[in-house]
């Protein structure tokens, strides 16, 4: 064969591997189905969206560290695209890819990813993805400068009685209720049992026996385990008790 025949041929196959792998690293089809609705209100960014954000996706995607080169603290990090497509696409939703992690639609990309450790990566709610969409179908408005700090109100018939219910039930409601403490209104919460009397110490969860029976520390209890709630629950009673316990 002649050199230049060789040449042209090599160039061939180089561009049709080169095309082949290209081909290989293009995102699949995303089953839009599988997606949660929107939430049908209008949310708001600084109070619901950035404390999400936040809370779940700062500690691998924020000022200190930018896994897979990726920054959601700031505007102009947090609309990048990446290689698995554009991330938030304004109005659009179901073809932003940031919806398309959180719902674990790409292969091995969960957002926030899966973790060994209770209470330190847990995926999305339904409720939280719908909330994320609606943003995004919204505009993605993500005012310019800094963002403030938003606390939200914890509160007891909103947050904790719910949490109660499903947590403690059981044992802890009606007239019968074990070591006499009910767990199913505010007043009953914040009398206590008949071994501590009052549990609550308003504003001071580190003074509030409350606090340390659901941790799972209280070795006074028979199982103190028994107790524990999950890490989030915990916390959610500290930030209850911390706001006055209302």
């Amino acid at each position: 064969m002649k050199p230049l025949f060789l040449h042209r041929l090599a160039v061939c196959i180089l561009v049709a591997s080169s095309a082949a792998l290209a081909a290989d690293k293009k995102p699949a089809a995303i089953d839009v189905s599988k997606i949660p609705l929107p939430v049908p209100r209008k949310v708001d960014f600084e109070k619901e969206v950035y404390p999400m954000l936040k809370e779940s996706c700062f500690s691998c995607h924020g000022a200190e560290k930018q896994k897979g080169k990726y920054r959601c603290d700031t505007k102009a990090g947090a609309f990048k695209d990446t290689d698995y497509g554009p991330t938030i696409v304004p109005g659009k939703s179901e073809q932003s890819s940031l919806i398309h992690m959180v719902c674990g639609l790409v292969d091995e990309m969960l957002m926030p990813p899966p973790s060994d450790k209770p209470g330190k990566s847990e995926k999305l709610t339904p409720e939280q993805i719908g909330i994320l969409r609606a943003w995004i179908d919204q505009g993605a408005v993500w005012p310019d400068g800094a963002i403030a700090d938003y606390v939200k109100p914890v509160t007891f018939d909103t947050d904790i009685k719910p949490l109660f219910a499903t947590a403690c039930g059981s044992c802890h409601s009606g007239a019968e209720a074990r070591g006499g403490f009910q767990s199913d209104s505010l007043a009953a919460v914040l009398k206590g049992g008949k071994s501590y009397g009052a549990s609550v110490n308003a504003a001071t969860p580190a003074k509030s026996p409350l606090l340390t029976i659901v941790s799972g520390l209280d070795e006074d209890l028979p199982l103190p385990e028994k107790h524990k709630l999950p890490p989030k629950s915990v916390e959610l009673v500290r930030k209850w008790i911390q706001q006055g316990a209302k």
